[in-house]
């Protein structure tokens, strides 16, 4: 799986969960990437399954659903023009989210290979400096096909 320009977004002015998962949906159902029911899909497993990730002075959210929503095996970046809040999966206390990462799986075996090579990505504290501090769209896209494009 690689990430793709078109799937990665920075600056969004994306106030709530509801918003951004709307907003991912409407890029996804474009590319017709996913089902037209991902869109309720991807809000009820949040809800059920919260996502939100602590990595110190850094959070992120690894959204996701079933195969039977995906057409496709794609990755999405989206950074906030503002944090997000979403459940932390470890307590589920409220976290406030700067990188949201939408998982678009339709191959249930990939799943654990593209969270493995996310997670390793996640527990580099350099990748994660650089990702914080990025200024633009461009920048971005740069760095995540720089390290998940290998």
């Amino acid at each position: 799986m690689y990430v793709e320009a078109d799937l990665v977004f920075y600056g969004q002015p994306l106030a709530n969960q509801n918003e951004l998962f709307d907003f991912m949906a409407d890029e996804l159902e474009k590319k017709k990437y996913v089902t037209k029911d991902f869109r309720e899909a991807i809000k009820l497993r949040e809800k059920e399954f919260p996502t939100g990730l602590s990595l110190g002075d850094f959070n992120v959210a690894i959204a996701h659903t079933d195969t039977t929503y995906s057409r496709a095996q794609k990755l999405v970046v989206v950074k906030p023009e503002q944090s997000i809040e979403f459940k932390n999966i470890q307590d589920l206390q409220p976290l406030d989210v700067d990188i949201v990462f939408g998982l678009i799986l339709n191959d249930s075996d990939k799943h654990l290979e593209v969270l493995q090579k996310l997670s390793n990505i996640l527990q580099d504290r350099n990748i994660i400096k650089k990702i914080k501090n990025v200024k633009s769209q461009d920048e971005l896209i740069s760095l995540m096909q720089n390290h998940f494009n290998e």
